[in-house]
């Protein structure tokens, strides 16, 4: 699959899935930005962006700008790398369909991080090869709409909890072990 036919197909399944999005050229690349209600961010939503680049799509999901100012503001930057560290190691979610189209599978694993630029952006990043596209089209859709929005969401209480001084990292991985790994 190339770059314009992983866009159109995206641009397709967006449009099928009534999901908004805003289409412009990043640095002459096609990119595609997005919003989605989140109830346990700060803020109330998240937001994601695709580049079509020529060889692969990177897909970046991301609080919004209300919580990059908490972790601006944030004296516990270091317990805030100690959560992160932990979910890049452990938090492997199987992605599935909620029409049951297709069985829960790992078919991409996402990398948070904190941007080291001035934004402070809490970020889960994806490279995602056009071949795979290819095999797994409506799951790479899925993976992006939903499934990357939903695990930010899912990890805001922890992640802001330690920001904000509230949860210690210990009780934060405690939640995220019991309410997100089901251990």
């Amino acid at each position: 699959m190339t770059a314009s036919e992983a866009r159109r197909f995206f641009k397709d399944y967006m449009k099928l899935h009534n999901i908004n999005c805003y289409k412009d050229f990043d640095n002459g690349c096609a990119r595609f930005t997005m919003e989605y209600m989140s109830k346990n961010s700060p803020g109330g939503f998240v937001e994601s962006c695709i580049w079509f680049y020529e060889e692969t799509a990177e897909v970046r999901v991301y609080y919004n700008a209300y919580c990059s100012e908490i972790s601006r503001k944030s004296d516990c930057l270091d317990k805030l790398y100690r959560i992160l560290n932990f979910i890049n190691a452990r938090v492997f979610l199987s992605c599935g369909d909620i029409c049951g189209l297709y069985k829960s599978h790992m078919l991409y694993t996402p990398r948070i991080y904190l941007t080291e630029d001035q934004c402070y952006d809490l970020t889960i990043t994806t490279i995602i090869n056009y071949d795979f596209w290819k095999v797994a089209p409506v799951e790479t859709c899925d993976y992006i709409t939903a499934y990357c929005p939903e695990l930010l969401d899912r990890l805001a209480y922890p992640i802001f909890g330690v920001l904000d001084g509230k949860l210690s990292v210990d009780d934060a991985i405690k939640h995220i072990k019991a309410n997100i790994l089901m251990e």
